[in-house]
């Protein structure tokens, strides 16, 4: 049988049916599938490159989360088929050397400034939570939209980050970011990052970035939902300190957001669903 290639439209009907032909492939990963059905309902999903495969006796090569994405989505969607495939093509689908989303987005130009700690704390600063280390996954192009959406913000705290791996991380970035958005004082936000990496302060109204310095120090597992969370918020609640210049000596945990991300921020609704 020899190998053939069309462009067919996916309709959730026409890939049940390609499914239920499906007898031999690996196990599904539901995660994935959500992923990409919520990108095909919101229609952020793109022209796909990659086909779906079937081998000669209609099993799928490759492509059955794609197909089911479209199920569960309840949307058509263009792919390009390739039927005919013989059994030992099978070794050679999905080893070439993936690109990461930084890699795509500058390949291609969308975002050639992109980095993995741009991505990390424009999430953490939209969704409130552990930045790239949530266990629930979210697609390439939700990731690009919280760029677009706090990237100003983002950018501004990398550029003014405190100096030490344990006061640079993506929780007190993001909350500096929050900051961003309400305080006008930029330069004494800026001061805040300098004193809490460089630990030296001036007087007692930059107290509270020497509280949080030490409290970060004392930190083990930032990446426990738990203890970024708690640590987001005290933050947020030593950087309020600070701009007004209010001693504060010891950082204690807070149930509420000094800086919530503001509600007329684009996009803040449907990116928090998709988050």
């Amino acid at each position: 049988m020899p190998m053939t290639v069309t462009t067919e439209r996916i309709t959730p009907a026409k890939a049940e049916k390609m499914l239920n032909m499906n007898h031999d492939n690996r196990h599904l990963r539901q995660g994935v599938v959500e992923k990409y059905a919520e990108d095909m309902r919101s229609n952020r999903w793109t022209e796909c490159i990659d086909p779906i495969a079937f081998y000669e006796d209609g099993d799928i090569a490759d492509g059955q989360h794609r197909l089911w994405a479209v199920v569960e989505s309840g949307t058509t969607q263009d792919f390009i088929i390739v039927r005919g495939l013989d059994r030992t093509s099978g070794l050679n689908i999905d080893v070439g050397l993936g690109r990461s989303l930084v890699d795509s987005a500058r390949i291609s130009g969308v975002n050639t400034d992109l980095s993995n700690r741009l991505l990390s704390v424009c999430r953490a600063i939209v969704t409130g939570s552990r930045g790239g280390t949530s266990n629930a996954p979210i697609s390439n192009a939700i990731k690009l939209a919280y760029v677009e959406q706090c990237g100003e913000a983002a950018r501004w705290a990398i550029a003014n980050a405190p100096v030490g791996r344990a006061f640079s991380l993506a929780l007190v970035l993001a909350a500096m970011a929050r900051a961003w958005y309400y305080e006008k004082d930029k330069d004494r936000l800026a001061q805040f990052g300098y004193v809490l990496g460089k630990g030296f302060m001036a007087d007692e109204g930059d107290s509270a970035a020497i509280a949080l310095r030490n409290t970060l120090t004392g930190v083990r597992g930032t990446n426990h939902p738990e203890v970024w969370n708690d640590l987001f918020l005290k933050t947020q609640n030593a950087i309020k300190y600070f701009m007004r210049r209010k001693p504060l000596k010891v950082i204690k945990s807070v149930k509420d957001e000094a800086y919530p991300l503001p509600k007329s921020k684009p996009a803040k609704d449907t990116l928090k669903k998709a988050a």
